[in-house]
């Protein structure tokens, strides 16, 4: 007699843990925005498509959040010694 094997997964979590590993791939000088790059996010959002937008929606958010970051670091600092 065989028995199935239920499995919970709770999206949430998973959800968070590639937001998580996302966030070290910036930190480690990764261009997340770069098509040539897949993020956890992304293949979280290809594994559970009922969690699709949610990844979608956080990816661009970290996005918007590097390219501040990139501008930020790129401008001129201005020293005002009068």
């Amino acid at each position: 007699m065989s028995q199935a094997i239920t499995k919970t997964i709770n999206l949430q979590t998973v959800l968070d843990e590639a937001i998580q590993e996302t966030i070290l791939m910036m930190q480690q000088g990764i261009d997340i925005s770069d098509s040539a790059i897949v993020t956890p996010l992304e293949l979280i959002a290809n594994q559970y498509p009922e969690i699709a937008f949610d990844c979608n929606e956080s990816l661009m958010k970290l996005v918007k959040d590097q390219i501040k970051i990139l501008n930020q670091q790129q401008s001129p600092q201005i020293n005002n010694e009068f």
